[in-house]
């Protein structure tokens, strides 16, 4: 971290002097923005804060709900994304607080007495050399207010403008701000006002329901697997040895559970399975309560025993893994004819199971994607062209993530083979630890390879992720920068 580029002044020296001509607060709605960021998940407030770098640069972004996130979803925090919040200063903040996943163990049924589990395994979580930082677990919630106040602390004191619902979006012809977006107001004091700006560009970060990717005609296209896995932040007092260990846990006939400790010592994740679902019923996600999970965890655990004093958060969700056709407004027969306008980012463009621990990693490498490519273009550093590679680049990994979420979901799915009936379906317990092993590259966030294009060389050079010497130390070929490397594994996201 740099400071005191000017000399000395008192105070937080990461609250930099808001930009000439830029208030203390950024006040109300222009009518016409350069970006709009809808939403403020991962993605949108990766984007933001990369955006609120560059205070010539007008950047509004909007959020239905009343307020910031406040606990749950996701929480697995890859090496790599760790790599990418160094770029905004913030990377040894989540290394202090977050709880450092330096080991996997994996558990299955005894034996002796397939009612009981025992440890049939220990691996090291992060191979050697992948990166300076560990794998962590950190609050998605708390990850973002780690972002919003980086953008509330840089030369654009940008905020979220909170309470307002995109209904539509709109490309209007060719002018300057050829972006029409509609929103309403859902805070009690303007119900259901209407509110119009016109934008350079639209980003929907708004989630799986997103309100700009259907504006732009596009669906979320997959398969429900018809199975369910419940989510549970609990405070427990367990005789279970692991609890503070990344755990893979397999059972003879209940299911299975990934335990995950929490930031701070004492919370656990657990994500349970719960089983298959009728296809013909559409309630029946929406019938299990955190007690169903609780018992399912307890059967799994067995002889161990749990007992849950506090639930912070939890959900039940369907594994399914579905993708929109292209993360952007402009169609196949257009591209390279017109400028995208509209994109879409994280959830609003791609879902999978939240087992691999990918989801929010790679929504976030999304809007650290398109934001440099933003800026680059709106201050006239790079042509227009450069943010056609988004949607390429994007689309080809979450397309990826989703065709290992497919393999991976159904392999901590699967009962764990019985020895004494050799002709039954099952997963031997070291083909489970074999495959953790294997995927270890791409869920540390070091798989991106992107092909050729006006910004990607072909690959004539070191690959990303790869160490090189230097005098007295070894430092990562692929570290954390703001800049393209041109090579066809390029650095960035």
């Amino acid at each position: 971290m740099q400071f005191y580029l000017d000399g000395y002044h008192p105070g937080d020296p990461e609250l930099r002097p808001a930009a000439e001509g830029r208030p203390d607060s950024q006040g109300a709605m222009p009518e016409e923005v350069d970006v709009l960021v809808v939403g403020t998940g991962p993605a949108g407030v990766v984007l933001a804060a990369q955006l609120a770098e560059f205070p010539g640069i007008t950047t509004r972004v909007v959020e239905r709900r009343e307020g910031p996130l406040a606990l749950g979803q996701a929480d697995g925090v890859a090496c790599r994304t760790v790599e990418m919040f160094n770029a905004f200063g913030l990377a040894e903040r989540l290394v202090r607080e977050g709880y450092w996943v330096n080991e996997t163990v994996f558990w299955r049924p005894d034996d002796q007495d397939r009612s009981r589990i025992v440890r049939s395994g220990r691996v090291q979580d992060v191979a050697d050399g992948l990166s300076e930082y560990p794998h962590v677990i950190v609050n998605q919630a708390r990850m973002q207010d780690y972002l919003l106040e980086h953008m509330r602390k840089s030369p654009s004191r940008l905020e979220p403008d909170y309470g307002l619902e995109v209904t539509g979006v709109e490309v209007e012809g060719s002018g300057d701000y050829p972006v029409r977006v509609t929103m309403r107001r859902t805070d009690a004091e303007n119900p259901s006002e209407e509110v119009t700006v016109r934008a350079k560009y639209v980003v929907g970060c708004d989630g799986a329901r997103s309100a700009v990717r259907r504006s732009m005609g596009l669906e979320l296209r997959g398969d429900a697997r018809n199975h369910a896995w419940g989510v549970a932040d609990v405070l427990a007092v367990t005789d279970f040895p692991d609890v503070r260990f990344k755990a893979a846990i397999q059972s003879a006939q209940d299911g299975n559970i990934l335990l995950i400790p929490r930031e701070g010592g004492y919370l656990i994740r657990l994500y349970v399975d719960l089983g298959d679902l009728d296809p013909a019923d559409r309630e029946a996600r929406q019938r299990f309560t955190s007690d169903m999970i609780i018992e399912a965890a307890q059967r799994i655990l067995h002889p161990y025993t749990l007992e849950v004093k506090d639930i912070a958060w939890w959900s039940v969700y369907e594994v399914g893994q579905r993708i929109a056709d292209r993360f952007d407004d402009v169609v196949p027969e257009e591209r390279g004819r017109r400028t995208p306008r509209v994109f879409i980012a994280g959830d609003a463009c791609h879902t999978h199971s939240a087992k691999a621990g990918q989801g929010m990693n790679v929504s976030m490498q999304d809007g650290f994607n398109l934001g440099w490519k933003l800026a680059a273009v709106l201050e006239g550093r790079s042509p227009e062209s450069l943010l056609d590679t988004y949607s390429g680049e994007r689309h080809a990994v979450a397309k990826e993530l989703i065709d290992f979420d497919i393999r991976w979901s159904k392999t901590v799915s699967s009962r764990p083979k019985d020895p004494n009936r050799p002709d039954d379906e099952g997963l031997e317990p070291a083909e489970l630890e074999r495959q953790f092993v294997e995927a270890g590259r791409f869920t540390a966030g070091f798989a991106t390879d992107y092909t050729p294009s006006m910004i990607t060389g072909e690959d004539t050079r070191l690959p990303a992720g790869r160490t090189v010497p230097f005098p007295g130390r070894i430092r990562r070929l692929s570290g954390p920068a703001l800049h393209a490397r041109r090579s066809r594994r390029r650095c960035h996201f």
